[in-house]
């Protein structure tokens, strides 16, 4: 079940994001764990698990995010948390919603869970007035997972640029994909075009091959 997360959940959500970094730190990273990235052991550490449940529990606290979280099934352990997606008004473009996270438990991928909540996180922004031209993501370049973004109809800018995740100590690259409010067509006819010749460059890529 998708619902919008609560303060609470702040330690819940540090376990899917440290689980998943355990399991897919090639893929977040795009390199060996010789760049400095925090080993498994790291990954695993309470004092770890502690410092990321504050983080999310701060977040959630001061309203910085928006969180929509899946519940997973009821179990012996009680009710937890297998996937949730973080965003807000974009830090880098005026009039733009962004993502900053979505992750997956290991556990319960390839069941639709990250274009389901990326959907619902859309929905909302398209209410909101800081995203009133459309949102945007950065994420790692060349990320398998980053297909999800074109699934629902997002598209790549073909901007692209390093940043430092919370956890790696080496810059990552990323690269940025978009979803646009075609509604607001005249305001984002820059966007349009680019769309246009990403993809035509993408065919052209296709055909030369």
């Amino acid at each position: 079940m998708l619902r919008p997360a609560l303060p609470k959940d702040g330690p819940e959500i540090a376990k899917v994001y440290l689980a998943t970094w355990y399991s897919h730190h090639d893929d977040l990273t795009r390199a060996d764990r010789s760049n400095g990235f925090k080993n498994q052991t790291d990954l695993q550490c309470q004092e770890v698990l502690q410092q990321q449940a504050e983080r999310f529990t701060n977040f959630l606290t001061t309203g910085q995010r928006c969180f929509i979280v899946v519940e997973a099934d009821q179990d012996s352990a009680g009710c937890c948390l297998c996937a949730f997606i973080s965003y807000g008004q974009s830090y880098t473009r005026e009039g733009f919603g962004e993502v900053m996270q979505l992750f997956v438990h290991p556990e319960f991928q390839r069941k639709g869970l990250g274009s389901s909540l990326l959907r619902a996180a859309w929905r909302h922004m398209q209410s909101k007035e800081w995203s009133s031209l459309g949102c945007h993501v950065w994420c790692t370049k060349g990320n398998p997972a980053n297909k999800v973004y074109e699934q629902v109809g997002w598209f790549p800018t073909g901007n692209q640029k390093s940043l430092y995740p919370t956890l790696s100590k080496e810059p990552v690259e990323v690269e940025e994909y978009m979803a646009l409010d075609l509604s607001k067509r005249k305001d984002n006819l820059f966007w349009i075009w680019r769309l246009l010749m990403v993809r035509l460059s993408h065919c052209g890529s296709c055909c030369g091959q």
